[in-house]
């Protein structure tokens, strides 16, 4: 036996360049050690910047942005009271912003990047079984479904934590197939990194011991206790040393009370929008290549060994997460706190493909997948794709007007309410596109987010600071369309010598224009 793992050989036909079928050609691609994770990974970045700054920023981006530019000491104060979960990101993106500066590409970048390093570790953990063009098809195919398009242009940890998802795993796969003590010790520092970056990797860890049992089960005897036991070691000692991190995260966990109860809109979540977003035919065609790829990979002795990769993660997260929810007081359970599936998703769907008896079939498979692929990339790069939010559009509407007034004029913002999010403001749209407001007179901050040790700023009521409207020509009302606050504010701005002049309503806000009479 030459390792621990069971591989499947394939061969790969001769033919004529110019008789290839796409397949033919992603075959040629696969015979590359380092042509094909590069390629892959380089078309699902490419797929990630397509549009990537077109959405307007959204309540959880703009969470990043106000944790992120604020100093290393105040970042640090702020995490002993909320967001610990998010710290290894938000250190990462605060690097990034000192290195480049802030703007939404520098925000959403990294996931970018992400996804194609994760796509290219997908060619990696497919040629650990010996399955080259399965591992080229399943990358491509990752980088075209719809929760990777949406995680590859979100300024969240979800891209990262992915592509850890799958360096873990296929570590764990060399570390059983080539034996050492240096692998086992990546292995548990790679575990313990993934996990303090997003703590729900650790159900990929869950979903290795399933793996292992099996891998034992099927195993000789001889090689049995030495496998388990360094595994063992290896995901104790880094469950050791997390927790703590996972104590303190769990103190923080109201932070999570908006996730949802089970309900009737569950089947809905898990069915489209955990892998597919919002689309549902997508979802079909997925569902059905799922299938017909877990088949595929337990047809034959060889590839149960990577089956039993790849099916634990694809569904062991899930089920940890909805059952807590279900059956606990502590909702856990979100679509997109199960992106970090994504590429075991990828993989089985492309073991669907590549099993396919006619390659002409898996050509139909592709072009399929692409067809249904390429509307929902538009749905996600529409500027109000994200909660249906316009923030670009206030922020480059307040500008403009802004850059017409007389040289000198003093403009002051009144923020309102911000829908769904009652512990934040409107003033949300200045954290992510702050050009536009710079010089502004904020009239009812008390205290900064940066001073605050909490993500967002502490605010008076506008009655109790009409004085900061002194010497004001020129005052915004930038609120919710719910809980109305433009006749309130109207009255008392009517009162402190101002007339509306504009106003304009931009997806979820309202944006009111007052003139000094």
């Amino acid at each position: 036996m030459t390792g621990l793992l069971e591989r499947e050989t394939r061969s790969i036909p001769i033919v004529t360049p110019s008789r290839r079928t796409p397949i033919e050609v992603l075959d040629a691609v696969s015979r590359h050690r380092a042509f094909a994770p590069l390629t892959v990974g380089a078309v699902a970045l490419l797929v990630s910047l397509i549009g990537i700054t077109r959405p307007s920023l959204w309540y959880d981006e703009a969470a990043t942005v106000t944790a992120t530019t604020r100093s290393w000491a105040q970042l640090w104060d702020m995490l002993q009271t909320v967001d610990a979960v998010h710290a290894l990101y938000y250190f990462i993106i605060h690097a990034v912003f000192e290195l480049v500066g802030y703007s939404p590409l520098a925000l959403r970048a990294p996931s970018a990047i992400a996804v194609g390093a994760a796509a290219a570790l997908i060619v990696l953990l497919a040629r650990e079984f010996r399955r080259p063009t399965l591992g080229v098809i399943a990358g491509l195919v990752f980088a075209i479904l719809p929760r990777t398009i949406w995680m590859g242009g979100e300024g969240r940890s979800f891209a990262l934590s992915t592509a850890l998802a799958v360096l873990v795993t296929l570590l764990l796969v060399r570390a059983v197939s080539r034996p050492s003590t240096r692998l086992w010790i990546v292995y548990a520092v790679v575990v313990v990194f993934s996990c303090v970056l997003f703590v729900y990797v650790a159900l990929v860890v869950v979903a290795h011991a399933i793996t292992m049992a099996v891998w034992w089960l099927r195993r000789p005897p001889a090689l049995r206790g030495t496998v388990l036991r360094d595994w063992v070691i290896a995901a104790g000692s880094a469950t050791l040393v997390l927790s703590p991190f996972i104590l303190f995260v769990r103190s923080q966990a109201a932070q999570v009370q908006w996730i949802p109860e089970i309900s009737k809109r569950t089947l809905d979540y898990v069915f489209v929008k955990q892998f597919f977003f919002d689309s549902e035919p997508f979802a079909w065609v997925g569902w059905i290549l799922l299938a017909v790829g877990a088949v595929a990979l337990l047809r034959t002795a060889a590839s149960r060994s990577l089956a039993a990769v790849l099916l634990p993660v694809l569904v062991v997260p899930s089920i940890i997460l909805l059952g807590i929810t279900a059956f606990t007081d502590m909702d856990l359970y979100s679509p997109r706190y199960v992106a970090l599936t994504m590429p075991f998703v990828a993989l089985t769907i492309g073991a669907a493909i590549d099993w396919l008896p006619r390659r002409r079939l898996a050509v139909l498979a592709i072009a399929a997948l692409l067809g249904l692929a390429i509307p929902q990339l538009g749905e996600l790069r529409e500027v109000e794709a994200k909660q249906n939010t316009a923030w670009s559009m206030v922020a480059d509407t307040v500008g403009a007007e802004r850059a017409l007034d007389a040289p000198g004029t003093t403009t002051a913002i009144i923020w309102g309410n911000l829908k769904r999010h009652p512990l934040a403001t409107a003033r949300v749209v200045s954290y992510a596109y702050p050009a536009a407001f710079e010089g502004t007179v904020d009239v009812t901050l008390e205290t900064p987010a940066a001073e605050s040790y909490r993500l967002w700023e502490k605010r008076g009521k506008l009655a109790e600071h009409l004085d900061r409207l002194d010497g004001a020509e020129v005052t915004y009302l930038i609120t919710s369309i719910t809980r109305d606050r433009r006749p309130a504010t109207t009255e008392f701005l009517e009162a402190e010598g101002f007339r509306l002049v504009s106003s304009e309503t931009m997806a979820d806000l309202n944006v009111l224009r007052f003139e000094r009479r």
